[in-house]
């Protein structure tokens, strides 16, 4: 059993660190309730490095995550030795309860990694402001701004306990989440659709245009936050909500390999809020304050793979991270599909490897019918307080208003490119929060995210540009 290395990046979230995007659930939706024993995998997430099998090992021998946290602490060098002695002993004779039950062997090595581990989780306990974690609620949730569930809430998706068939790898000790956590399990089997950061027109357009058919299914899309496929894929399944009746639009779902203070990149914050405004959630496993280094995205990757039923690689070089995303698919049983590419660019060559190897089937259509299961609206499950999970309705038109959908959504891009060229004739820079103010001069009513979404497109189909957050036409007429 591998242990974890130390930490890369020091994580303690504090109330004066920036919180990105806003409330932390979707208009109408609520926020679950932070029990005590939420609370516990949260405060033993902050102990980790990233995702744990000790732990995991560790709690499936524990009668609660609870229990487990208040031996780790009474265990901690400096604590009296008749308490410290007895809870050591009591945390390895869980841990190798845990073994047996997981079905790993209960080795003299395993109990040296344990050992080695528990000593980490000292080390990072110390890091807590308080050592009485069940009054670390508004602490872990940045006051608010975030969300924690754990395998106990409704909006828990049960999928992610497939993880636990690899013993390298772990299910998540608890989420974290901005929007709507009925998102999660709004679909029986979410669809994910991956690919590199670096696509071109054709797997941009093949990425959003899977992705928008299958949310007019009504199915759950899944991905990361990058830019390229990921981006694309998100606001498909936003385009979505336009083309069918209401009620009917699958929901959209980000899972990030930070923590969600440090999500990014910035050129997708108006997606990111477009996703939340939309019934959508961004998600992580891990605490705020994580940094998304290198070694995290790898792991970020097999929640992406466990949430779906079925995994669609867009378009992929050889040694894309997507690619990890589609082994992961494949070990734990879910389907992966790939789209062929031209064999004269490099960025087809992950896709046409995986299909050439037998790894993945061929996309022939972006009407993915034989990629989902039935129609259906999105599902609602009920919370804590008996209430609806679901937020604001997932068929409402995102314009706010009935009409033609694409006259609607012309006139809208017409009034984004005429208040960017009134702001260059002006010497203004043309940045977002100047346009929105410029729109909702003339319209009082129109929501922030009809906006954010509508230079989404715009930036999608080519007709602006973001550069450091200043919009420009990518060709003036003006």
């Amino acid at each position: 059993m591998n242990s974890d290395a130390e930490s890369g990046g020091r994580r303690v979230p504090a109330h004066g660190t920036a919180v990105a995007h806003g409330a932390a659930v979707a208009h109408g939706a609520a926020a679950p309730a932070i029990d005590t024993e939420t609370l516990a995998r949260a405060t033993l997430t902050f102990c980790l490095d990233s995702a744990d099998a000790v732990m995991h090992a560790l709690l499936k021998g524990a009668p609660s995550a609870t229990e487990a946290l208040a031996l780790i602490i009474d265990s901690r060098p400096g604590v009296a030795k008749q308490t410290a002695v007895p809870a050591r002993t009591a945390l390895e004779r869980m841990f190798s309860t845990g073994l047996t039950r997981w079905d790993k062997p209960n080795t003299p090595q395993n109990k040296a990694v344990f050992r080695r581990a528990l000593e980490r989780w000292h080390h990072r306990v110390a890091q807590l402001p308080t050592l009485d974690f069940a009054s670390l609620g508004d602490w872990f949730t940045m006051g608010g701004a975030q969300w924690i569930i754990s395998p106990d809430s409704p909006y828990w998706p049960t999928q992610l306990s497939d993880l636990a068939t690899r013993q390298e790898w772990a299910v998540p000790l608890c989420l974290w989440g901005r929007g709507d956590p009925g998102a999660l399990v709004s679909c029986e089997r979410p669809i994910a659709i991956v690919g590199s950061r670096g696509v071109d027109d054709y797997g941009r357009a093949v990425a959003h245009d899977i992705a928008e058919h299958v949310a007019s299914q009504g199915h759950l899309v899944v991905s990361g936050g990058a830019m390229g496929a990921d981006a694309a894929a998100h606001w498909g399944a936003i385009d979505a909500m336009r083309g069918v009746e209401q009620g009917m639009a699958g929901r959209t779902v980000a899972v990030f390999a930070g923590g969600l203070n440090h999500i990014g990149p910035r050129c997708n914050d108006r997606l990111f809020d477009a996703m939340v405004a939309s019934g959508g959630a961004l998600i992580s496993e891990l605490c705020p304050g994580t940094i998304p280094e290198a070694r995290r995205f790898l792991m970020r990757n097999r929640i992406i793979a466990a949430l779906a039923s079925s995994v669609i690689v867009a378009q992929a070089r050889l040694r894309s991270g997507a690619l990890s995303t589609a082994t992961y698919a494949a070990d734990i049983s879910r389907e992966v599909y790939a789209v062929p590419g031209d064999i004269n660019k490099a960025g087809n060559a992950g896709c046409n490897s995986l299909i050439h190897d037998g790894k993945a089937m061929i996309v022939c259509s972006t009407h993915a019918e034989d990629m989902c299961h039935e129609r259906h609206p999105p599902r609602v499950v009920v919370n804590e307080t008996g209430d609806a999970a679901e937020g604001r309705d997932c068929g409402e038109d995102v314009a706010g208003n009935g009409g033609d959908v694409g006259t609607e959504r012309d006139a809208r891009a017409r009034m984004v490119m005429d208040a960017v060229r009134l702001c260059m004739r002006r010497h203004e820079p043309p940045t977002f929060e100047r346009i929105r103010q410029m729109m909702a001069s003339k319209d009082a009513d129109r929501p922030v995210w009809d906006v954010l979404e509508t230079i989404g497109e715009m930036e999608l189909a080519g007709t602006i540009t973001m550069t450091g957050g200043v919009i420009t036409p990518a060709i003036d007429t003006g």
